[in-house]
């Protein structure tokens, strides 16, 4: 009896055993499953880009899929664009660059030309969005507005999306830059670096495009046409009166037009009267010396 319960412990003592060594055996392989080293990741035949998203979020998020809060600032684009007569253009020109520099502004481009006997002008300046209509209504009292547009854009979702898709790639870059260290070999550091040369530069053209928002939305630029303006001119009274001095003036009109065709004629028709008066001097002075000839004779 008592070797039968001796067999039986020692049956139970090597159960015990072998359950213990086979834990033992499966805490290993976990351990050695979580330790992976990364190049044992890219033997596996998985790119940088699926290793760098195990716990990433999604690398470019679509346009407006981010949102942005109602509290946030918006972002407007607001440009004015006018045509005017002026008396002077060339002083409104000078005017108008020294108000956008007064303002905090500056200028793009200014051309001055002559047209048909009359200078036109074209500006382009930017000054400070806050500042768009004091300088606007400055501008206007130069001369006469013939025209006037005031455009505006809401950049507001472009801009704070462009903002997150920037913080996705800047942290992207960071994480490809953790994986340039631990690479084991060549073409693992090939891989990392063209991923990472696609990366910067996805940054430097986010980079570009946040600038432009923020200038478009922080200064308004004003398109500026001068026109050298016509001199005003008297109204004529209405009624008879009125009838009377439009006939007086009209007649005075007639005088002055016939009067200047006249004085035109005048000075189209003296060569040819010059002309025709030395051919008939000279004609005169030969007929007479033929004559004194023959009674000579």
């Amino acid at each position: 009896m008592r070797g039968i319960i001796s067999t039986a412990n020692r049956g139970r003592h090597h159960r015990s055993a072998k359950l213990l060594g086979l834990l033992l055996v499966l805490l290993v392989l976990g351990a050695g499953c979580g330790v992976r080293s990364s190049s044992e990741l890219y033997q596996s035949g998985r790119s940088p880009n699926e290793v760098l998203y195990d716990s990433a979020p999604a690398e470019s998020p679509e346009p407006g899929s981010l949102g942005y809060s109602s509290g946030v600032e918006r972002k407007t684009s607001q440009n004015a664009d006018l045509e005017m007569k002026v008396q002077d253009v060339a002083a409104a020109v000078e005017q108008i660059i020294a108000l956008s520099n007064q303002q905090g502004g500056y200028t793009i481009n200014s051309h001055v030309y002559r047209d048909d006997e009359r200078v036109s002008a074209q500006l382009v300046i930017k000054v400070p969005q806050a500042n768009l209509q004091p300088v606007t209504e400055s501008i206007a009292n130069l001369g006469e507005v013939t025209d006037k547009v005031i455009t505006t854009q809401d950049v507001t979702e472009e801009y704070y999306d462009s903002q997150a898709r920037l913080k996705v790639l800047q942290a992207k870059e960071q994480r490809l830059l953790g994986l340039m260290d631990k690479a084991a070999n060549i073409t693992e550091i090939i891989s990392v670096e063209n991923e990472l040369t696609k990366t910067r530069s996805e940054i430097e053209v986010l980079t570009g495009r946040l600038q432009y928002l923020s200038n478009i939305t922080d200064f308004s630029q004003i398109t500026i046409r001068l026109q050298q303006g016509i001199p005003g001119t008297v109204k004529a009274p209405q009624g008879t009166w009125g009838k009377a001095w439009q006939g007086f003036i009209g007649s005075i009109n007639g005088v002055i037009s016939f009067t200047s065709q006249l004085v035109v004629s005048f000075f189209v028709i003296l060569p040819w009267a010059a002309l025709l008066a030395v051919l008939a001097g000279l004609g005169w002075y030969l007929r007479r010396r033929a004559r004194g000839n023959k009674n000579s004779n």
